[in-house]
């Protein structure tokens, strides 16, 4: 099916396209727009005006900008358009590479027709309604994305300030999780836009996999986008999800490069 302009574009710059959740904000500078989020990742870091003078002064730009925040990790997300960019950034010390949250090759894919397969026996999704629903999230999100014992303590550290955000009127994010035979196992977030609904940080407990607990939160998803009026899926997929959101009928768009920079290294 035809994917329109306005869900590809949400697909291939969804930190640019959505609508931003309570506790993120995005800073645009000369030469990038940052989108800071809350989880203990890398910040997001995308070229808005940068020919080949100018990476210099838009790499310390970046920099400048993710360290005034207090944060010290960013990657690039280096569409298509950008391609001649990544070698630049290699040149500067940042890495074409996976780190939490992202992998070296993000695939932009859209779904605009209900997605194929059905929930299974045994599986239900269903919206975080409370603190420790989103403590079982976060245990999940440790889990299945490797993040280790930082990240882990960071989660539990500022869970009530995320809640309270999560929790305020208006937010644009919302969290899934799914059980399995009653334990969580899963969790995905969604993020509304104006043109659909974008999947972010879905993951599954590795002895859980291969269940449909993953589809069952695609359609969970659809679900909410239907309801909304805007019956579409956006999803930035790694090498893994990309096969599954395929069988599940997702459209392959385009594929953009993470560089990586750890600024306490520097």
């Amino acid at each position: 099916m035809e994917i329109p302009a306005d869900v590809r574009r949400q697909a291939l710059h969804p930190f640019q396209e959505l609508l931003l959740p309570v506790g993120w904000k995005r800073v645009e500078g000369a030469h990038v727009a940052i989108c800071f989020h809350t989880y203990p990742i890398a910040q997001v870091v995308e070229p808005t005006n940068i020919g080949p003078a100018d990476v210099d002064d838009a790499v310390a730009e970046a920099r400048e900008l993710v360290r005034a925040e207090g944060k010290d990790r960013l990657v690039w997300w280096v569409e298509p358009a950008y391609e001649w960019l990544g070698p630049e950034l290699e040149q500067r010390g940042l890495l074409n590479e996976e780190t939490p949250g992202f992998e070296a090759v993000e695939n932009a894919m859209a779904l605009v027709e209900p997605p194929a397969g059905n929930t299974p026996d045994g599986v239900t999704v269903g919206l975080v309604e409370t603190i420790d629903d989103l403590a079982a999230s976060d245990h999940v999100t440790v889990e299945a994305f490797g993040m280790g014992p930082e990240a882990a303590a960071e989660m539990d550290g500022d869970r009530v300030k995320r809640y309270a955000e999560y929790t305020t009127a208006g937010n644009s994010a919302l969290q899934f999780i799914a059980s399995l035979d009653g334990e969580v196992v899963g969790t995905a977030a969604a993020v509304i836009g104006n043109s659909g609904i974008n999947l972010f940080a879905a993951g599954v407990l590795p002895d859980a996999r291969g269940r449909g607990v993953y589809r069952a939160m695609i359609r969970a998803r659809w679900d909410l986008a239907v309801e909304r009026g805007t019956p579409a899926l956006t999803v930035q997929a790694g090498q893994m999800s990309r096969p599954v959101l395929e069988s599940a009928g997702f459209s392959f768009i385009a594929a953009a490069r993470m560089y990586v920079g750890d600024l306490a290294a520097l």
